[in-house]
């Protein structure tokens, strides 16, 4: 029940509307779906552009990484095959007691110059005093029992790698140098006899943080970069803030992480989006971190200018379809507008329309069809004008049969019985009758002679009736001379005496005929004081009386009615109407509206 008003609302809505009510969603789903897609394909190329830029950011650190170290390894090769560093592991600390070797101390210095990312080297051993070189010559390192005893150095001795990397955070962590505040990822390698092969010595290479972090950060500056170490502790950190803590401090790592190989796994792809590679030479992670609310914001710029095209794009098309649309129906609308006049009788409609597609036919069928319909219509008038003629002359020819019987009857009785002027009056009127009813052929006659035939009637009726019949005409002056349908009142008044006055028995008939001028038009009134009619023969005397038309089989006092209002109508228009009242056992009265301004009475406007 809801859809059949929306269905009514849709059946009765223009033909561009049901156009565009159907292609405005096909059109957004379209341009919205293609929207989508390219939304996804630049996000797609976007993500792929930050992974490869991600990757080449952690290769490229891993590479400066990497050179670094293997500086920072080949240097200690260097001292560990060095003769003389040899000789002094392979000495006796009891006959060395110490002795420093300055030749040693100089060619650790030339090395050491030309690198100046690595900030210190010192060799601890228990066979020689400590051998040490400090770039920035700000600091001394420990004493040999004092790192013997906190870095356990014996202990380091007995490892089984011979390199170890590890990071120093002054205040956070131990370090070798007194004084020192530089953060430092420190090489720890054990140096051996090579005759024997016995552990002998500690080499001990730091390197600035601070520059190998510069070696990585240059040109990513939107990117977080950590490099963490086998143990996952965090070697070097693109802000400096996490060096020397576990890599679960770091902000992108989740708390759960204990070692390299779930890291991964505990970093939230949903706010962080990483690379990770792990140099072949050290072992090192290096972690490649960009949040993703920087990727969101590219691809928010996106969807902005995605949307932006989407909308403007449905904009245009609108209009474009609207104006399409419009294209279509607009011969539609002059074919409508067009049938709008012919409905309203003009028969002289054309559209013209260019063109022979589907609409150009439907306008060359129409004006076919109205020019068919226009002969059909000028045809039928004729036809109609012609019988309606033929009719208006036999029923202004036609005298009531019985009528005339009764008069002639009465006549004949009254000279029988009689025998005065009575007689000659009742001749007199009878001619009257037939003098007006024939007015030498013309169709029209006055009002004034109309109400003379009636008068005639009447007189007749009465000399029939005896004194059982009375009857009085009311004629305005200034209507005299009005035209109307010759025959048009006589019938009315018959009916009246017929159907009104004569089935009474006792009671005293009578009949009054009244015409008066009113606004524009002219009141004509029969009353009687008859039988009257019952209310469903009034009904359908109304009925008929609105439908029209001319229906012999009705007979009666039904057919004069019929017979009066379609030559009323004929005569005057639409504007001319025949009403009837009328209450069982009190009478009925009979009212004729005819307009002034019709065709019959313009020279009386």
């Amino acid at each position: 029940m809801l859809l059949q008003p929306i269905r009514r609302r849709y059946l009765d809505m223009p033909i561009r509307r049901k156009i565009l009510l159907w292609f405005i969603p096909l059109l957004i789903v379209t341009i919205t779906v293609t929207g989508v897609f390219a939304f996804r394909i630049a996000t797609r190329e976007i993500v792929t552009k930050m992974a490869a830029e991600q990757q080449a950011t952690a290769k490229q650190a891993i590479d400066h990484l990497d050179y670094i170290a293997q500086d920072a390894v080949d240097i200690s090769d260097y001292l560990f095959l060095t003769p003389e560093i040899q000789s002094l592991l392979r000495s006796d600390a009891r006959n060395n007691a110490y002795v420093s070797n300055q030749k040693i101390i100089d060619m650790i210095n030339r090395l050491m110059v030309t690198r100046p990312y690595f900030q210190f080297l010192t060799i601890y051993s228990d066979r020689f005093a400590p051998l040490q070189f400090n770039n920035k010559g700000l600091s001394s390192a420990l004493p040999f029992e004092d790192y013997r005893a906190i870095y356990n150095y014996d202990d380091v001795l007995k490892r089984p790698q011979i390199e170890m990397w590890s990071v120093e955070v002054p205040g956070r962590t131990k370090t070798i140098f007194y004084g020192d505040t530089k953060k430092k990822v420190l090489l720890t390698k054990v140096m051996k006899n090579n005759v024997t092969y016995e552990p002998a010595g500690i080499l001990l290479l730091g390197i600035d943080e601070t520059d190998i972090r510069e070696t990585y950060t240059s040109g990513a500056s939107n990117l977080k970069i950590a490099v963490i170490n086998t143990d996952g502790t965090v070697l070097s950190e693109s802000t400096g803030q996490t060096v020397g803590m576990p890599m679960s401090e770091l902000p992108y790592v989740n708390d759960a992480a204990t070692g390299m190989k779930d890291f991964e796994a505990s970093i939230d792809p949903s706010k962080w989006v990483f690379a990770t590679m792990t140099s072949k030479l050290t072992g090192w992670r290096v972690l490649v971190v960009q949040p993703r609310s920087e990727l969101l914001e590219q691809m928010n710029r996106i969807m902005l200018v995605t949307l932006l095209i989407i909308a403007a794009t449905i904009i245009v098309s609108l209009h474009i379809s609207w104006a399409v649309a419009g294209v279509i129906t607009r011969p539609i609308r002059r074919i409508l507008q067009s049938m709008k006049k012919f409905q309203k009788g003009h028969f002289d409609e054309r559209v013209l329309l260019a063109g022979m597609d589907e609409i150009g036919q439907l306008g060359a069928g129409y004006n076919i069809m109205v020019g068919r319909v226009r002969e059909l219509v000028d045809d039928m008038y004729a036809a109609q004008l012609k019988q309606k003629e033929a009719e208006l002359k036999v029923l202004q020819s036609q005298i009531n049969p019985h009528f005339l019987y009764n008069t002639l009857n009465t006549i004949a009785w009254t000279a029988e019985k009689n025998g005065d002027k009575v007689v000659g009056e009742m001749i007199y009127a009878l001619s009257a009758i037939f003098t007006i009813s024939l007015s030498q052929g013309r169709d029209t006659i006055t009002l004034q002679d109309e109400f003379k035939l009636v008068e005639h009637y009447l007189f007749l009726q009465q000399m029939r009736f005896k004194d059982r019949l009375s009857y009085e005409l009311e004629l305005d002056s200034q209507l005299a001379e009005f035209p109307i349908p010759k025959l048009l009142l006589q019938p009315l008044v018959e009916n009246s005496v017929v159907h009104g006055i004569e089935p009474l028995t006792d009671d005293l008939g009578y009949v009054h005929v009244r015409a008066s001028a009113g606004d524009r038009t002219i009141q004509i009134e029969i009353t009687d004081n008859g039988v009257g009619i019952a209310p469903d023969r009034q009904r359908d005397m109304r009925k008929g009386m609105r439908e029209g038309g001319m229906n012999p089989s009705r007979g009666g006092q039904s057919y004069a009615l019929y017979n009066i209002g379609e030559r009323i109508r004929m005569f005057y228009g639409d504007g001319a109407t025949i009403d009837i009242q009328s209450e069982p056992g009190s009478g009925t009265r009979i009212s004729l509206t005819l307009p002034i301004t019709s065709r019959g009475g313009n020279r009386h406007a």
